[in-house]
């Protein structure tokens, strides 16, 4: 892909820079088909979410015995993970390290050497998010990433671009790259393309394809069983159950895939069955993959009872976990 090259005025290299990873659910998911190439069409519904990781990417020196972390090297730069979260992979398994790979390979080594990144980098994931929880916890981690590269390298990628070069290996990236420019635009400003970003969207392809969409502000319960779901294995399972015709019909507030989770997961069916008779909420369901369960309330203080109540049902069970937080606002 070839990068564009910013005015002098916006293309200063950094050091530092430090970003929110945003979390997105899924309004609406419907999986349309199944492509020659193993992926899926789907036409969703996506939105951001109050909650997030903070990012913290810094250039630093090669010095492993000082940076007792998992590291990788990627084309060339030795990449250090730091972080709380004893869960997720340390490898090139990570979304965050096959940003710094997809993003270098789409400049070259010589442009990221010529702009400072010659010798290391240090990734801080500083983590609040649930891992596999279907709220697109590493694509936010990774979306981050390519923004703040670009931001770090003189910004030789718009907005567009980064997100192009995000769907070479998730395809909820796209819309993380896209949402959380919007969350952090104010230390993105003059990044090209950046008035388009929004906190909403209507993605469809395999997620790449995304179009801007008003916001539906919302307060939300989030509920995570404390299981985990591979997206993989839950779209390889949708094979079999089948999916939604193959234009979509564009409804919210449905998620094929809870045809599959809900029967997978049986703490996940719980808890959706509990938060539907506990819960005043004016809607419920399951966001992405699962198993995490989102209660849209345009009142707060009923987001605030019914978070409450998860409070007691936490207490039983400490696997269970709940956030208040908001979408769309």
């Amino acid at each position: 892909m070839q990068g564009r090259q910013n005015s002098p005025l916006f293309a200063l290299d950094m050091e530092k820079i430090t970003l929110a990873a945003h979390a997105k659910i899924n309004l609406s998911l419907e999986i349309t088909g199944k492509r020659s190439d193993g992926y899926h069409d789907i036409v969703s519904f996506m939105q951001g979410l109050g909650l997030h990781d903070v990012i913290v990417l810094e250039k630093c020196s090669q010095k492993a015995t000082k940076y007792k972390l998992p590291h990788c090297t990627v084309n060339g730069i030795v990449v250090y993970l730091c972080t709380d979260a004893k869960t997720i992979p340390t490898d090139m398994d990570n979304l965050a390290f096959r940003a710094v790979k997809a993003f270098t390979d789409a400049t070259g080594t010589d442009y990221v050497k010529k702009h400072g990144l010659t010798d290391a980098l240090l990734i801080d994931i500083r983590k609040d998010l649930p891992v596999s929880a279907g709220i697109g916890g590493g694509s936010a981690n990774a979306a981050v990433c390519l923004l703040g590269l670009n931001e770090m390298t003189g910004r030789p990628f718009s907005l567009r671009q980064l997100m192009d070069i995000g769907a070479e290996f998730g395809a909820d990236v796209p819309f993380s790259t896209f949402m959380n420019a919007y969350r952090n635009r104010d230390e993105l400003e003059g990044l090209e393309g950046l008035d388009e970003a929004r906190d909403s969207a209507w993605t469809s392809g395999i997620g790449e394809i995304v179009e801007a969409a008003e916001s539906i502000p919302r307060y939300v319960i989030m509920a995570n069983p404390g299981t985990a779901v591979m997206t993989k294995r839950a779209y390889e399972a949708m094979d079999a159950i089948g999916y939604t015709d193959e234009c979509g019909t564009g409804k919210l507030f449905v998620n094929d895939m809870e045809k599959y989770t809900l029967m997978a997961d049986p703490k996940a069916a719980i808890l959706k069955r509990f938060m539907q008779e506990r819960l005043d909420a004016e809607e419920i369901l399951m966001s992405g993959s699962g198993p995490t369960i989102v209660a849209y309330y345009r009142d707060i203080d009923k987001a605030r009872r019914g978070i409450a109540a998860l409070a007691e049902l936490a207490a039983e069970d400490c696997s269970i976990k709940a956030w208040l937080t908001d979408t769309g606002i």
